[in-house]
């Protein structure tokens, strides 16, 4: 099987023991970096001493994950690339779902997928898979949708004219930063990944995430930073934003088709160890 074009970097923090995504692509023999911090470095490498490491150049910042994210960029766009993947550590599979089935799929072919479809236009800043638990059997979901969020494994261009900012919910204003300059963000559904809850894993910024004040905070500041896009609504007893419209009033910025680019089709065939998970 071919490489997938951009280097795949798996951001994480203390899961030297639990780091999924990482033992996830290991498995399928998919080359990737996990990107850890310095005192953390042999904890890791004991833990999973096969993998190649990205070691940062500082140690709790206390700034959540922004700086290893931006870390991870600078150093993909030094390495000449044109795009980077961001993958949090929390993810266990990648699937492809056809409507009625959630298959799992070697994650090289989830990756590839998810770089064709962008390659097919001129202005996604970023692409990646949905979520699983959001694609339902016999849902009548499209194959991708746009200007959507796109969370924890994230296909970046790299020549965005901005980076990573805090402090809360970082994700959800790369999304629409990207998409206030009109490149349009691609969530794929037929590529969908099985990613940890929020809080059900030690590590990351499950602390943060228990602090209903740094929530709420949070909350606020992407609300002032976004007014009259992000709203402040009260979710299962827990301050969270709400973008209006469930992101519905960007539906109208298009994507720009690249007539250059042949398109690649994948034959997809359900193997005996498949149909027995």
């Amino acid at each position: 099987m071919d490489n997938n074009t951009y280097p795949i970097y798996v951001i994480s923090k203390g899961r030297a023991d639990c780091c999924y995504s990482s033992i996830c692509l290991q498995r399928s023999n998919v080359k990737h970096l996990v990107v850890v911090e310095p005192q953390e470095f042999d904890e890791y490498k004991k833990n999973m001493p096969e993998v190649e490491y990205l070691v940062t150049p500082f140690s709790n910042l206390n700034q959540r994950s922004i700086p290893v994210r931006n870390f991870i960029w600078n150093h993909s766009v030094n390495n000449g690339d044109l795009r980077h993947w961001c993958v949090d550590d929390n993810i266990r599979k990648w699937r492809y779902f056809n409507g009625h089935e959630r298959i799992e799929v070697n994650p090289l072919t989830g990756f590839q997928v998810v770089e064709e479809l962008t390659h097919r236009f001129l202005n996604i800043g970023i692409s990646g898979p949905a979520y699983t638990f959001f694609t339902l059997p016999r849902q009548n979901l499209p194959p991708f949708r746009k200007n959507c969020h796109v969370y924890s494994c994230m296909l970046i261009r790299n020549d965005l004219p901005f980076r990573w900012r805090g402090p809360w919910n970082e994700d959800v204003d790369l999304n629409l930063q990207s998409i206030a300059i009109k490149q349009c963000t691609l969530q794929v559904n037929a590529i969908t990944c099985d990613k940890s809850a929020t809080m059900t894993m030690k590590g990351g910024n499950s602390a943060d995430y228990q602090n209903l004040d740094s929530r709420a905070y949070g909350a606020r500041s992407l609300q002032q930073r976004w007014p009259g896009i992000v709203e402040l609504v009260n979710k299962y007893g827990r301050p969270h934003f709400h973008v209006k419209d469930g992101w519905q009033m960007f539906r109208d910025i298009p994507l720009s088709k690249n007539m250059d680019h042949i398109p690649k089709s994948f034959n997809l065939k359900l193997t005996s160890k498949e149909l027995e998970r």
